[in-house]
């Protein structure tokens, strides 16, 4: 049977369409993130209670970029909030911590911005090569926590920096369940409210 032109191209799309859907489990899992900012936490913890252990309110809210753009931020919030929660329960320094419910002696909003950065060039050149050739995305995320009384009265504000950085190769995809970003940048954010606790505790606001 004699193949119509048309016919010959469709069953050439069809072929790659196969093999893409073929290799996208290895896509899914071809990625690992790995820490840069901050360093590991090395202070003591809990740090040492010196004083009254206020009721606070913790109140977490984020937004993210890319590339200067804005974009949804997705449920790595949930995450990222979860582990800031979890930093100031297990810091010791307050009798209770409530979140979001308007009750406390002092209110912290802590605000998580995350900045994604990446060469678009080099990152269609991986997809294309099916991450055969490697591709690295750059994620900074700044932690701006803010302490008021329960008045609104400013206690003091804090800035603390992380980053990671998630590479994408097909290679990678041995390890990738062990890097997830949604298991590391929360470890992050966890130790980067662990440096803003012992900050805010050393100068007498907690």
């Amino acid at each position: 049977m004699r193949h119509l032109p048309g016919q010959q191209i469709n069953k050439s799309t069809n072929q790659q369409i196969a093999c893409l859907i073929l290799f996208l489990p290895l896509l899914a899992f071809g990625c690992a993130t790995f820490r840069s900012l901050p360093d590991d936490f090395i202070s003591p913890w809990p740090p040492v209670d010196t004083g009254p252990r206020p009721v606070v309110e913790l109140v977490v809210t984020g937004d993210a970029t890319a590339n200067g753009w804005p974009r949804d931020i997705g449920p790595i919030l949930d995450l990222w909030g979860a582990a800031t929660e979890r930093a100031y329960r297990e810091s010791a320094l307050f009798s209770a911590v409530s979140v979001n419910d308007h009750r406390g002696d002092i209110r912290v909003e802590v605000a998580l911005h995350a900045n994604t950065r990446q060469n678009e060039f080099f990152t269609a050149l991986s997809y294309l090569t099916l991450l055969i050739i490697p591709n690295m995305t750059t994620t900074d995320i700044a932690m701006v926590t803010r302490v008021t009384t329960g008045n609104d009265q400013p206690l003091g504000t804090i800035e603390v920096q992380g980053r990671s950085r998630t590479w994408y190769q097909i290679l990678l995809f041995p390890i990738a369940p062990v890097y997830e970003p949604q298991a590391v940048t929360p470890e992050i954010v966890y130790d980067m409210s662990r440096e803003t606790i012992t900050a805010l505790h050393a100068r007498g606001i907690f």
